[in-house]
């Protein structure tokens, strides 16, 4: 009877809420006996029906569904490495409960439509080969390059984020996390970029630019002072009570800084994200990871990169798992967390990544001379001061040193 679900793969589960009808209450799949009486024994009815009762009539429901959105949505039990989650009830063949915003749909018709345009194919909601992601956007450019565009505005945790592009990566595909809030965990943790928070009505229209605010990262080196190719020190923590402090150490570094912090940056004629998906596409702009940090290069600046510094070393594979952290307590992409839910927010945004650095080289001391140009020696007696004069046995001294030397 089970034979009619449509399983989610392993990316597609999440922790979502579950309402069980009988008892009037959502379950809490977490605790052994489910936050109810007898909920150990509610369990082994639950999964005792599992092939004898259609999952219409089990009782459960999606709480989220039927309060935003009027609907009726069966869920099953799944169990996966030891934990139990509830997922939406779809028959084979059916895409998996998705309440997308209207933002998000403009988004990805958007960057399909401008990358047809631009002469490459875009397909939105496509499958990976394997099966374990499905891309917002698939974007196939130059030379065997895949995209995909994935708008991400919903709270997610960083580990999540991280698995998420585990599964692209593994297929072979280059992924463009897209971010609205300035402070989501996925900046920096996945390839990103970072736009305006937009009216989907202002993002359909294909004349209005959408400006890309982070993500994009030039290679910067040279010394660290005013006069320098560094607009502050990027060793130096940012001091909000002090914000204007430049912070120079007078060293030297390579950086990779955002292209909006970099001191090239003039604010105007900036990158779009159309451009930047066409530039991408066609490999003219290359993702890197360097100290578990991920951003975009142009293709010069990253052949730079790898003359200056080699390949990364830390692009660690993620393995295919499926853990607890992973998920959250949410039904669809874009339903923002609750704040029982919601974990606190962590300030990422943009900074610098130090490639290279060396301290500012002490100066050599002035050696005194005299009248002729010869050195003056120092003092014989310690004081580290030039002595002209020379003392009874023929050593540079100084009077007073003598005396309290005698003394």
């Amino acid at each position: 009877m089970d034979d009619d679900l449509q399983i989610d793969s392993d990316e597609e589960l999440f922790r979502n809420p579950v309402y069980y009808e009988p008892a009037g209450r959502n379950l809490d799949l977490d605790r052994l006996d489910l936050g109810v009486p007898h909920g150990q024994d509610l369990l082994n009815v639950l999964l005792r029906m599992r092939g004898r009762v259609p999952v219409e009539e089990r009782g459960l429901i999606c709480p989220d569904c039927r309060d935003m959105r009027g609907r009726h949505v069966p869920m099953y039990l799944v169990q996966r490495d030891g934990v139990w989650l509830a997922s939406h009830y779809r028959k084979p063949g059916e895409k998996p409960i998705s309440h997308e915003s209207d933002e998000h749909l403009a988004r990805k018709e958007r960057v399909a439509k401008d990358s047809e345009d631009h002469g490459f194919r875009a397909d939105i909601e496509s499958q990976t080969a394997d099966g374990h992601a499905r891309l917002d956007v698939r974007i196939d450019g130059a030379n065997g390059i895949v995209l995909g565009y994935e708008p991400q505005l919903s709270v997610q945790t960083a580990r999540g984020m991280r698995a998420r592009e585990g599964f692209r990566r593994r297929s072979g595909i280059q992924s463009v996390w897209d971010f609205a809030d300035p402070d989501h965990t996925g900046i920096g943790t996945v390839p990103y970029v970072r736009t305006p928070n937009l009216p989907a009505s202002v993002i359909r229209v294909q004349r209005n630019p959408i400006a890309v605010q982070d993500g994009n990262f030039v290679l910067e080196e040279g010394q660290c002072n005013q006069n320098g190719a560094h607009t502050r020190c990027p060793e130096k923590p940012f001091d909000p009570e002090n914000p204007t402090d430049a912070g120079y150490c007078g060293g030297w570094h390579r950086v990779l800084v955002p292209a909006h912090q970099s001191s090239t940056f003039t604010g105007e004629g900036g990158l779009t994200l159309t451009q930047f998906i066409v530039e991408a596409a066609a490999g003219e702009r290359i993702p890197f990871q360097r100290g578990g940090h991920h951003g975009w290069l142009p293709a010069q600046q990253w052949q730079q990169y790898l003359e200056a510094n080699g390949p990364a070393s830390d692009n660690k594979e993620i393995r295919p798992s499926v853990r607890p952290g992973d998920r959250r307590d949410r039904c669809t992409e874009d339903r923002p967390a609750s704040e029982v839910r919601a974990e606190p927010k962590q300030r990422r945004g943009s900074r610098a990544i130090v490639l290279d650095s060396r301290p500012r080289e002490a100066e050599p001391a002035e050696v005194p001379v005299d009248a002729s140009g010869q050195a003056i020696p120092l003092c014989r007696f310690g004081c580290g001061q030039p002595a002209s004069l020379p003392g009874p046995e023929g050593l540079p001294e100084h009077f007073s040193c003598r005396r309290k030397y005698e003394a």
